[in-house]
């Protein structure tokens, strides 16, 4: 049953590698990365959607997030519902292509880069910043296409601010808040994920010559500003570094 399962997604997804929700392209695949997970996009079997995750670092800060509610479209049902047949798990979805009321997604965008770089930057992430800039490939996933039941779309709806949190060690989810207070928790099942979009590691330097995450470029976009997509180990910095030592 198993093969069966790997062989209907490889048909389902290499059909259709990535999916399109409000001029956003999001990918596509038979792997469900989570929000902030950190890990490198590889070629998978006919697809080169997959993503292997290799690190998920630690938030001791909440983390700002968007969250907009989208109805489920015909592309993304065929996908989502290709998952569900072998995946027990799995969220439920009913959806009929004829009627007008479609059931509702949720796409979710890390809001606040700035804290979320800072985290990275931490000590408390020293591990996680020496494997991104030992790799000098890796990603991290920035957006995501969830499906959620009718009762945490209208959780959701109700609330005015989110936030992605640590709830246990190396464990996420998304905190909902109503003018200030905080008024539920809702948990992110990695087999409820659609589609997802990934973000790049922009690198800056500082005066004496040492390379720290200064932002994220999202999907196809480059690095702004003084930030670079590598780090560059010039001759100049290096003797900064020897000069401050």
């Amino acid at each position: 049953m198993k093969n069966s399962f790997i062989l209907l997604l490889v048909v389902v997804v290499s059909a259709c590698q990535s999916t399109q929700i409000k001029n956003n392209i999001y990918k596509v695949s038979d792997t469900a990365p989570e929000l902030g997970s950190i890990g490198q996009s590889k070629m998978g079997y006919k697809t080169n959607n997959e993503f292997e995750v290799k690190a998920l670092p630690k938030l001791e800060n909440n983390i700002r997030v968007a969250i907009e509610i989208v109805p489920f479209n015909k592309k993304m049902h065929k996908i989502y519902a290709a998952k569900a047949k072998y995946n027990q798990d799995q969220l439920k979805v009913a959806y009929v292509d004829s009627l007008p009321k479609k059931p509702e997604l949720a796409t979710i965008k890390l809001l606040d880069v700035v804290q979320f770089v800072n985290e990275l930057n931490a000590d408390y992430n020293k591990d996680i910043f020496k494997f991104i800039s030992n790799t000098q490939k890796s990603e991290v996933v920035t957006n995501l296409v969830f499906s959620f039941s009718p009762e945490e779309i209208n959780k959701i709806k109700q609330a005015d601010t989110f936030y992605l949190t640590n709830y246990q060690d190396s464990k996420y989810a998304i905190s909902l808040y109503k003018l200030g207070k905080k008024t539920d928790t809702l948990f992110l099942n990695s087999l409820n994920v659609v589609a997802y979009r990934l973000s790049s590691f922009c690198w800056g330097e500082t005066d004496r010559g040492q390379w720290y995450i200064a932002d994220m470029a999202e999907g196809s976009n480059k690095c702004k500003g003084n930030t670079k997509s590598k780090i560059k180990n010039n001759a100049k910095s290096k003797e900064k570094s020897l000069f401050d030592m």
